[in-house]
């Protein structure tokens, strides 16, 4: 009785680990994705990256950037682009 009792017992605590374990790794990812996951990043990327793009255009600020994606030769390809994308690929990009 005293085996069944104690398989029990580690059974729960190692699926109880595992639990935790699990619910850090997915508050983790998400913490992850949400900080540097947006929209602009999904099609910014390898040569057509927004740091590539910043550096060639000689974006300074936050407002030359709202300006080329608004006003600009792809203002087209941006028109589903939100002012919160806008704002995060700025925080991302660190413009004044």
């Amino acid at each position: 009785m005293k085996k069944t009792s104690s398989i029990k017992i580690y059974s729960f605590a190692l699926f109880v680990t595992l639990f935790l374990i699990g619910t850090i790794l997915t508050l983790k990812h998400s913490y992850e994705t949400s900080a540097e996951d947006f929209k602009c990043l999904k099609c910014h990327k390898g040569k057509d990256s927004l740091e590539k793009y910043v550096q060639e255009k000689k974006i300074k600020s936050a407002e030359e950037l709202r300006s080329l994606v608004r006003k600009g030769p792809k203002a087209g390809l941006h028109l589903t682009s939100t002012e919160e994308d806008i704002e995060k690929a700025v925080k991302y990009l660190k413009l004044p």
